[in-house]
């Protein structure tokens, strides 16, 4: 399976956070490439536990160990209801 998603060009992100702001939950994701994504949906619905993003991952070079992980400021930045 995971070999079918890297050849479709297919990248797995795990959930790290979920918030509830007023009328939908808000799904903060960590990439196995270091990098985060963002996804929302409503209340009724949940946050899928993995996130297949259709994009190439960064190089080996480019990839922030220490600052992949979502912050708080980071996630109240979003979590804003407008």
């Amino acid at each position: 399976m995971v070999i079918e998603l890297a050849l479709a060009g297919m990248m797995q992100c795990f959930i790290a956070h979920k918030k509830i702001v007023e009328d939908d939950i808000n799904c903060f994701y960590q990439c196995t490439d270091t990098t985060k994504e963002f996804a929302s949906t409503l209340k009724e619905y949940s946050c899928p536990k993995v996130l297949h993003v259709e994009r190439k991952p960064l190089p080996f070079k480019e990839r922030d160990k220490k600052a992949n992980k979502w912050t708080q400021e980071q996630m109240d930045k979003i979590n804003k209801p407008q």
